[in-house]
């Protein structure tokens, strides 16, 4: 933990003196959230950091690399984008409402953040804005559980079904005129413990989904969940009939690109890893079900079909992170055969001397 935490101290001043004498008039603001600021940080945890550009040429302090096994993602995010996440037109709410600036261009920077972060509270005090988001929040997960009876494969039911309840519970918090502030990390925790007056039915509803075993209960309590949401939020919406269009194509790998993917996603990797070691089978599932798209994404980019969530049983969470191992250790294998270069250093300084 302690290592972890030195490596990603250096890391942060790193990016600071990067943005100073590379891209000090290309970027307006760098600003990190997540684990590092909000103190849920592990031995695996990464650094949540990303950047608002100033000019075309800020777009390329954007980097992924790894150190010591542990992915980071330096990403950049455009003003137009943050008044769309302040406007809740996003759910990424910790983005604006919970980071930390770690450098700014100039003052004026630092106030149009700070008018975002402004706007942000005042449209969650809203009472009508937030009941018309939540609704569309609900409307989408309806959208998803309409997905879920065509004969999908197990471990396709289960990420449509993981969507759903998670969507679900975003519509729960704006509704009342609230966010998680620490993301799915607590997503759980803080429906049935911070939200008030959240039914039982929807909490239950909740980890019904996850702990199902057949697959048809899976399908059948998130059909239950979103129900039950829809009468708490007193909002209706017509089934709708949903065509999924699913390529059978092989397209050809694009190694570069997948290489770029790895290095981004491989903290979701480990987010499930530790899960697992940890018993928290809640946070494992949502994890797999965010890691299991991310690769259904890549498909164009000639990654295979994996199946995650085929056999999850949250009383045996050992096997969905043999399962996991056994992917990230092919989806590896793929890169390196097909000549892709993932940007993995030994340690810190192997890293900074590579002068990315």
């Amino acid at each position: 933990m302690e290592k972890r935490k030195a490596i990603n101290d250096k890391l942060v001043k790193w990016i600071v003196n990067k943005v100073k004498t590379e891209y000090a008039n290309d970027v307006s603001l760098v600003l990190l959230y997540g684990s590092y600021v909000n103190g849920t940080a592990n031995s695996k945890s990464d650094v949540d950091c990303y950047y608002i550009p100033k000019s075309d040429r800020g777009y390329n302090l954007a980097v992924d690399f790894m150190i010591e096994g542990v992915g980071y993602d330096i990403y950049p995010i455009s003003w137009e984008r943050v008044e769309r996440i302040a406007d809740l037109l996003e759910n990424m709410s910790p983005l604006v409402g919970d980071a930390d600036i770690i450098y700014f261009n100039s003052a004026s920077d630092v106030e149009r953040f700070q008018t975002m972060q402004a706007k942000l509270k005042n449209n969650l005090m809203n009472d009508n804005y937030v009941k018309e988001i939540a609704a569309g929040r609900c409307e989408l997960a309806g959208r998803l559980r309409a997905m879920l009876n065509q004969n999908h494969t197990a471990s396709e039911v289960r990420k449509i079904a993981g969507h759903v309840i998670m969507t679900l519970a975003d519509a729960v918090a704006v509704y009342n005129h609230d966010y998680y502030h620490f993301g799915l990390k607590k997503q759980f925790e803080d429906l049935q413990n911070k939200i008030p007056n959240v039914p039982h039915t929807i909490v239950d509803g909740y980890q019904n989904v996850i702990k199902a075993i057949d697959i048809r209960d899976v399908e059948k309590y998130a059909i239950k969940l979103y129900e039950d949401v829809c009468e708490y939020l007193d909002v209706t919406f017509p089934l709708e009939k949903v065509s999924e269009h699913k390529s059978h194509e092989v397209n050809k790998v694009n190694a570069s690109w997948l290489a770029s993917l790895y290095e981004e996603i491989s903290s979701t990797f480990n987010k499930v890893y530790v899960c697992c070691e940890t018993g928290n089978y809640i946070v494992a599932f949502l994890s797999a079900v965010c890691l299991q798209r991310e690769l259904d994404d890549a498909k164009e980019a000639g990654c295979p079909v994996y199946e995650l969530l085929n056999d999850f049983n949250y009383n045996e969470l050992d096997k969905l992170s043999e399962t996991i191992r056994r992917v990230e250790s092919d989806f590896v294998q793929l890169i390196t055969d097909h000549g892709g270069c993932i940007k993995k250093y030994d340690s810190f300084e192997q890293f900074e001397s590579a002068k990315l």
